[in-house]
């Protein structure tokens, strides 16, 4: 009897899956048979500069398809994303690691677009390496230089409608519920715009939270990382938003919208829901844009129909 109380103890200790995970909980996981690490680099950083033991590579291009009536880069559909995470060992069991090499900020943002489409098909035991490959090197942990061949997975997905919305959600709801915007705080406030965006402005009633105030370099290889804020609560809190309030994401392309939801949820938010196709398909729709103002959720003015 002992002897099982102390297996069952044991996998449950395995199967903790932390949403920050700390580069020594991954050291200590490396092997498991439940265990799946997908980087997110090129090629050539994978394989000259090595990787993770037992990682698998993706890019941020494999995620997204390209929407041709409103020029925005979306999601996949479910049997897609069940396809792509079979190929790379996923099962509905696997406690999956996501990690970036910094080389970029295309794979920071593959890296956490990632983290939402997993809990968008029903996957929550993924977390995000802390500190990313900077972190991993920094500590002297091993490193792979061979291509990772995975045993194919068995994932099926169970897409959960609660974690996105639509162009129509978000109107309907603009002055009601907090509407957070993750672009620079320039473009929010309409005096630049990305060199694809059609207009300038935000959403009215939103609130800006640039996702770009979290990210780092280091010195000496000149890699980027994600620097996690201390002050998401109080910023919340100050805006009269709760842990278990909805949240409307938002921002020009949906991965800085999907940056959000990882930070809030690594924080205990719970109700955040992400506007995939954000203001490249709300400009090609020619809806409302505030420009010259900062809004506050609590203090917003509802534009006229």
């Amino acid at each position: 009897m002992k002897s099982l109380v102390a297996i069952l103890i044991t996998a449950s200790i395995a199967f903790s899956m932390p949403k920050l995970v700390s580069p020594e909980w991954l050291k200590e996981k490396l092997g498991h048979d439940k265990l799946v690490i997908l980087e997110f680099s090129n090629n050539q950083s994978y394989l000259v500069e090595g990787h993770i033991p037992g990682a698998v590579l993706t890019e941020k291009e494999d995620w997204r398809i390209f929407d041709h009536k409103t020029g925005a880069l979306v999601k996949k559909s479910p049997r897609e994303y069940e396809r792509l995470f079979r190929r790379w060992g996923i099962s509905n069991d696997s406690m999956v690691v996501i990690y970036y090499k910094g080389n970029n900020l295309n794979e920071i943002l593959g890296a956490v677009y990632s983290y939402w489409i997993f809990h968008l098909m029903g996957h929550k035991k993924v977390g995000i390496l802390d500190g990313g490959w900077t972190a991993w090197v920094s500590k002297g942990y091993p490193v792979d230089y061979e291509d990772v061949h995975p045993k194919k997975g068995t994932f099926r997905a169970r897409y959960d409608a609660s974690k996105e919305i639509d162009w129509k959600y978000l109107y309907n709801n603009i002055g009601k519920k907090p509407i957070i915007d993750g672009r620079p705080a320039t473009h929010y406030f309409g005096i630049k715009k990305f060199g694809s965006a059609k207009k300038y402005g935000h959403v009215p009633c939103s609130v800006v939270l640039p996702w770009e105030w979290w990210i780092r370099k280091e010195g000496e290889t000149g890699k980027y990382y994600i620097e996690f804020p201390p002050y998401i609560d109080e910023f919340l809190t100050n805006q009269g938003i709760g842990k278990k309030d909805e949240i409307l994401l938002f921002c020009f392309g949906g991965t800085g919208a999907a940056f959000l939801y990882m930070v809030m949820d690594i924080h205990g938010y719970t109700g955040m829901r992400v506007y995939d196709a954000s203001k490249r398909e709300w400009e090609a729709l020619n809806l409302p844009l505030n420009r010259y103002v900062w809004e506050t959720f609590k203090d917003c003015v509802v534009p006229s129909p």
